[in-house]
């Protein structure tokens, strides 16, 4: 595994497939973003957190991604996802994510997402819950 990636506790792979490349022949932008979706509910998975869209759950409010290399099919790439722990306020949370090819074992994005704590309800934003607090610390505590 790559270096950048060690201390990340929340890490899976995805195969790259060919449809997921554009007409410039690498990877389209937009499916780094999803990869990233994947990653972060799959962390969030990890971390305890369910999604009840007739309750409350977490959303994407903001994300930010800094693209470094082209990915391409054939290849798989390693997602590694995390929360920024001094980000957690009342309503929302800071993940930080990167993006490894395997192939060519080299970063190809960073990314930082925004989850807010959102009642579907009542189609606001919520406050998060001690024990999602909880979870989020214990499981980047634990390693």
């Amino acid at each position: 595994m790559h270096e950048s990636i060690k201390d990340f506790r929340s890490v899976i792979e995805i195969p790259v497939a060919w449809g997921d490349m554009d007409a410039a022949q690498h990877v389209n932008n937009t499916v780094y973003l999803r990869y990233g979706e994947t990653s972060r509910i799959e962390f969030l998975r990890a971390c305890g957190i369910d999604f009840d869209i007739k309750g409350s759950g977490l959303i994407l409010a903001e994300i930010n991604c800094k693209y470094k290399f082209p990915l391409t099919f054939p290849d798989k790439v390693w997602v590694a996802t995390r929360p920024i722990l001094d980000t957690i306020d009342d309503h929302s949370f800071w993940t930080e994510q990167i993006l490894i090819s395997q192939k060519h074992n080299r970063i190809s994005a960073i990314l930082q997402a925004k989850l807010v704590y959102y009642d579907f309800l009542q189609l606001k934003k919520s406050v998060l819950s001690t024990q999602i607090i909880k979870n989020l610390y214990h499981f980047e505590k634990q390693l």
